[in-house]
């Protein structure tokens, strides 16, 4: 028989999840980048501050860069720190860069918490700030193709990611979330009609937290009934795992003719 939840009972039952979460989490080893991804490079990532925001980000520039012609970019949005940092995804990404000839730039971000947070508008407006002033001082620095920037997230990393990606389709060309949280309370309504335009893919694994595969299930539902084409996937035999080879296959395969250089 239904029986209205008292606010207790209701916290009790969120503490309960966030627990779940977390301790699917520490099992998964911290979310820690796999042995297959900790390759060396040529070049080393650098560690670097944003003069605007005096906020950190990390970059790797290929090994073979030159500014004779463009080169795409990827934003990776992390998750909850301690268990996902910055620092992890451009170890999890710059072999990806390397062999793909893409600048990578993983910002140190404050909205990400996909335990206790919920993507707090206010964290994701600084982010977005911030995450921007780096893509506008990189376009002096680089020749990078405006035509194509992936914006793309792991698990807490979702929120800044559909909130900087959606709300910018005239910079980010594509938005990939991986095994990502996902909020539909504070997204609707916050991003313009030509986002619709954007290459959008959704994937998380079979063993994924239960919380990650229902908001999973409900970013694709939201996106779909607003009129976004998503692709998807489900990665098998695998928990909360970072699988980036699935977002960069799907960049690579949404790439637009690329922006003149100037």
């Amino acid at each position: 028989m239904f029986r209205p939840v008292a606010g207790g009972e209701k916290n009790m039952a969120r503490g309960y999840i966030v627990l779940a979460v977390a301790a699917a989490v520490l099992a998964a080893g911290g979310c820690e980048v796999p042995p297959r991804l900790r390759q060396d490079t040529p070049v080393a990532q650098r560690r670097e501050i944003d003069p605007v925001s005096g906020r950190a980000y990390w970059i790797y520039v290929p090994s073979n860069y030159t500014h004779s012609r463009s080169w795409p970019v990827i934003v990776t949005c992390h998750g909850t720190p301690p268990y996902d940092v910055a620092e992890m995804h451009i170890r999890e990404w710059k072999m990806l860069g390397e062999q793909n000839d893409c600048i990578i730039i993983s910002p140190e971000l404050t909205a990400t918490d996909g335990i206790f947070g919920d993507g707090p508008i206010v964290g994701m407006l600084d982010d977005e700030r911030f995450i921007l002033s780096i893509i506008s001082l990189l376009g002096y620095r680089f020749t990078i193709d405006r035509s194509n920037i992936m914006i793309t997230g792991f698990s807490g990393g979702g929120f800044p990611m559909y909130w900087v990606g959606l709300r910018n389709p005239s910079v980010f060309s594509c938005v990939v979330a991986r095994s990502c949280n996902f909020s539909e309370h504070n997204l609707d309504g916050w991003y313009p009609p030509e986002a619709l335009g954007q290459s959008v893919m959704v994937y998380n694994t079979e063993n994924d937290p239960g919380a990650i595969q229902a908001q999973s299930d409900a970013a694709i539902a939201y996106l779909r009934s607003k009129g976004f084409k998503v692709e998807t996937k489900v990665i098998p035999g695998i928990g909360h795992a970072r699988v980036p080879e699935v977002a960069m296959d799907f960049f690579r395969g949404h790439m637009r003719p690329p922006a003149a250089v100037r």
